[in-house]
């Protein structure tokens, strides 16, 4: 439905042409107009009208005189219409033609441009004030975009018998709906008012709305904008901000220029260094930051050797040797290939009663290795239930299998029907020490289990086992047993105790992820550093420790990551850099950075600790008995360990500002304090978020290349306020004075605040 108004404001005398045949006028009437829509065709029986209509207003009669002209001749009789009656007929004849031209247009240009321009008429508004604030009387509406729906559905039917007969056939709605439009609307010549929306946009902030006013030339108010605007300063010394979100003005007082905003920043400034080809990426990061549901033992074994293997790195002191492992998780993705029905046991392989889940399941005699007790599908009773087609083996009778062992679903075993195999290209395994990395992290509810086989060196037996492997004879759709190494319930203490629960053990929390790969021992800097109360300074050192020699040790020796020299041998103190030992302490292609010990800021921290009064101010043991955000959140006074440096990273296809869909006009690049020309120095993909330098003698010079920018892609959720002046005088073309004063204010979430995420309230100005 597409309503029309018209407002006709009184006027003196005008004339108009127009193409309308009428059959009849008669005085005070509104006429009958009749449309030939075959005039212009070419053949057709009735030619085209050659004459024309004049109107002309008399004030003497307050009568529209309306001739009708054949050249410079005008010929029949006049016809004679009151001020009333004719507004009515304009109003029908512009009604008439206006949706004549759209007709025409899409017969004529259907699909073209050409017929979607104007789907709205301009309107009118009939005031003189209004017309000396925006500078004329039209309103005028522009839309365009595109709506798309589609409604469907899918069915599937799988054929397959290891699927059960419920589960093989599905139908499930698909509803999808993208809508993309824009419009622009101009009030008058000084008003104009821009959006745009798209259900497809990546960001928010995409989704763009724009009001701007700009006044005549001898106006004070040079610029009025609202919505999304940018405020660029023109003093190199300090960097304004291109996406905000609020009011920003241009005043002019003579050779005085104010540009002024008040806004909310949606974006944060970035700053990247390059060298010699290379972009140094610093990082920093807190103990809490532990990469989570990403890294886990493969027992608890493992986990209690771990240190112990890693002693006299780069030399693993590990006898076992994992030769084949299965590894399975929740099937979110409905995948239909490589998928079972599995039963995943937490007890299973272990033999240690602190390391059991259920006190009902009775250590038997487990397989050892230079005294120490192996893990294997023998080291329990629970190999009971391995034996038998009954059991564990149906997924109907799993609770009644279990229920002697008065275990319960969610902490002592998890069922998974459908469960999926990942990939041997899902996750890296490491076969000596005893856990794998899983290329994404485990979502909330993903159930994770495994079943391997390894052999021990100077073992009798070929080979032990953990779990059932899926071509170890038991076919589909019989369960598999294997071991659990998390349950889609998170708990990490048994009940009633402050002792950690030992799925919770298996996760490791020593593993923390830079954000930086691939990483280079060249132009790589590591350190750990602590932030004392009495200083308020980071610190690579323990300053006020009481345990004797601890204060001249760095933290990386305390926490056994500086024991090598750089030619990789041993030195009873270190040489004072991270010791960069491929798979041990780092991973280079994804960026990791593992400590030797499973403990690092706990139980790890505290053997190095001889004072009582040292333990209690510097370990970190909460964090290994609670959640990531139950320590983040809870023990704030305990979470001063930092995690700082930097790396080197080769820049192929230029200088990457690690950002998506950068405003255009915020990145800034300094050679050696010189402000470089973008265009004439270098080029930018606001798209990629990458600075390629175009200056062949900047590239080979080897001088630091300074690049600074916004990230709209703020996933820091406290609201920040921006509000800025800029003052220009000009005496003349060659002398300008100028002065910047600009504020950003961060408000919390909440009035509880976390440690090292104190919000800022900044304030900076300049004279240029």
């Amino acid at each position: 439905m597409i309503c029309v108004v018209a407002m006709l404001a009184s006027t003196t005398v005008f004339s108009q042409s127009t193409n309308v045949k009428q059959d009849s006028i008669q005085r005070d009437t509104v006429p009958q107009l009749k449309y030939n829509f075959k005039s212009n065709q070419k053949g057709s029986l009735f030619l085209n009208n050659p004459s024309s209509y004049v109107v002309r207003f008399d004030k003497k009669l307050n009568k529209y005189i309306i001739r009708e002209k054949l050249g410079d001749f005008k010929i029949g009789v006049p016809i004679y219409m009151s001020p009333e009656a004719y507004q009515k007929y304009r109003l029908k004849k512009d009604i008439k033609d206006y949706f004549k031209e759209k007709i025409d247009a899409l017969s004529k240009k259907k699909g073209s441009k050409e017929a979607k321009r104007n789907l709205l008429p301009k309107y009118y508004v009939n005031s003189k004030f209004f017309e000396s604030v925006f500078g004329g009387n039209a309103v005028e509406v522009i839309p365009s975009g595109s709506l798309n729906i589609k409604l469907g559905g899918v069915y599937q039917n799988v054929d397959n018998p290891q699927i059960s007969e419920n589960n093989r056939s599905s139908f499930t709605f698909d509803f999808d709906q993208q809508i993309s439009a824009s419009i622009i609307a101009k009030v008058g010549e000084r008003l104009k008012v821009t959006a745009d929306y798209d259900t497809q946009a990546t960001f928010d902030f995409q989704n763009l709305i724009k009001l701007e006013y700009t006044p005549t030339e001898d106006d004070i108010i040079r610029k009025i904008e609202a919505g999304n605007v940018s405020m660029p300063i023109k003093n190199s010394l300090i960097n304004g901000s291109q996406s905000l979100f609020g009011l920003k003005t241009e005043l002019q007082f003579g050779k005085t220029s104010v540009t002024a905003v008040f806004s909310q920043q949606n974006s944060e400034s970035k700053t990247v260094t390059a060298e010699a080809g290379a972009s140094i990426e610093p990082f920093e990061l807190r103990a809490t930051d532990y990469d989570d549901d990403r890294h886990f033992f493969l027992a608890q074994y493992f986990r209690e050797n771990f240190k112990n293997s890693l002693r006299n790195y780069p030399l693993v002191s590990s006898p076992i040797n994992i030769t084949r492992i299965e590894v399975w998780v929740t099937n979110r993705t409905a995948n239909t290939e490589n998928f079972r029905n599995i039963v995943a046991l937490a007890d299973i392989g272990e033999s240690e009663s602190d390391n059991l889940v259920n006190s009902n399941v009775i250590p038997t005699s487990p397989p050892q290795v230079f005294g120490q007790n192996i893990p294997a599908n023998t080291a329990n009773n629970l190999a009971n239930l391995l034996t038998g087609s009954g059991g564990i083996r149906d997924i109907a009778t799993v609770n009644s299998a279990l229920s002697g062992f008065n275990m319960k679903e969610g902490t002592d075993y998890s069922m998974l029907q459908n469960a999926r195999k990942l990939q041997d290209n899902e996750y890296t395994l490491n076969s000596q020490l005893g856990y794998i990395s899983l290329n994404r992290k485990l979502s909330d509810g993903e159930v994770l289990a495994v079943a391997y086989e390894y052999t021990v060196v100077g073992s009798t037996e070929t080979s032990f086992k953990v779990g059932e492997l899926s071509n170890d004879g038991i076919n589909a759709p019989s369960n598999l047993a294997v071991k659990l190494l998390r349950s889609e319930i998170i708990t990490t203490k048994k009940p009633g105790t402050d002792v950690p629960f030992p799925t919770w053990r298996l996760m490791m929390k020593n593993i923390y992820s830079l954000g930086v790969f691939p990483l280079t021992p060249d132009g790589f800097r590591f350190e750990i550093m602590y932030r004392d109360d009495a200083t308020g300074v980071p610190a690579n050192t323990l300053q006020n420790a009481q345990t004797p020699g601890l204060n001249n040790k760095t933290l990386l020796s305390v926490l056994n990551l500086d024991k090598l020299d750089q030619s990789a041998f041993a030195v009873p103190e270190g040489d004072g850099f991270f010791d960069f030992v491929e798979g041990i302490t780092v991973n280079a292609n994804k960026g990791f950075i593992m400590f030797p010990e499973t403990e690092p800021f706990g139980a790890d921290l505290s053997s190095s600790l001889t004072a009582s009064s040292d333990r209690d101010a510097y370990v970190f043991e909460e964090l290994y008995f609670n959640t990531k955000a139950q320590a983040k959140n809870n023990f704030q006074n305990k979470d001063k360990f930092l995690l700082k440096g930097y790396a080197k990273t080769q820049n192929s296809g230029g200088i990457p500002l690690n950002a998506f869909n950068v405003p255009r006009g915020s990145v800034q690049v300094t050679a050696g304090g010189r402000q470089l020309v973008e265009g004439v120095d270098f080029v930018v993909d606001y798209q990629f978020g990458r600075v390629q330098i175009i200056d062949p003698g900047l590239q080979s010079s080897g001088v630091p290349i300074n690049v600074s920018t916004e990230n709209n892609a703020v996933f820091n959720q406290q609201r920040k306020s921006f509000m800025g002046a800029e003052i220009e005088h000009r005496f003349s073309d060659s002398f300008i004075i100028g002065g910047t004063i600009l504020n950003v204010n961060e408000q919390p979430i909440t009035q509880k605040v976390n440690f090292g995420n104190e919000p800022i309230n900044n304030t900076m100005f300049g004279v240029n």
